[in-house]
């Protein structure tokens, strides 16, 4: 796996998941993490006193839908980014994006605050959106440039791909729900 898709991938994620442990509720999953640590849990609670004190100047975006279009983004890079397939892949994380946004439609129709489903809000669709034009711009962007040699184009190699792609969708399926499970 190349700097740049680390990068695109881990940067995001940790930026959401930074959103939601500092200034989420304390009842969401990656805040009890570091209940059950007694050493860390007094530091955390002092990093989260000086980050609520910056809370008042952030717009609500910025902490109940940017982490979702980040973890979009985060999801479309490790789909996407250096894959031999781009179409395949393509094809798959624009099923995801459509689930997404099927989701929040839902929620729109039987979820609501404090239900397990969440809560509609247009913020998130506009924020997944922008995570899913982003990083196909860039992923295609990149795509076009490093273009893949014949010799890679397999059979072996696309299965391998397709079973990287049913990994990663796991593991994000995962880290997506995460929050809201607990």
């Amino acid at each position: 796996m190349s700097k740049r898709k680390i990068f695109f991938i881990l940067f995001p994620l940790f930026l959401g998941v930074a959103i939601y442990f500092l200034y989420r509720s304390r009842n969401l999953f990656y805040f009890k993490i570091f209940t059950t640590h007694p050493v860390i849990y007094s530091y955390v609670i002092k990093i989260r006193d000086i980050a609520w004190l910056y809370r008042k100047h952030l717009p609500l975006w910025t902490v109940y839908s940017l982490p979702d279009g980040l973890w979009l983004f985060s999801f479309g890079a490790i789909l996407l980014l250096d894959r031999v397939f781009y179409f395949l892949h393509f094809t798959i994380f624009t099923a995801i994006y459509i689930l997404m946004i099927s989701l929040e439609f839902i929620q729109k129709r039987f979820g609501g605050h404090g239900t397990l489903l969440g809560t509609f809000d247009k913020l998130d669709i506009l924020f997944f959106t922008l995570g899913y034009i982003s990083i196909v711009l860039i992923s295609n962007f990149f795509h076009r440039r490093d273009k893949k040699h014949s010799s890679e184009i397999t059979l072996v190699s696309r299965r391998k791909e397709i079973v990287e792609d049913i990994k990663y969708c796991f593991i994000f399926t995962i880290l997506g729900a995460l929050p809201s499970l607990f």
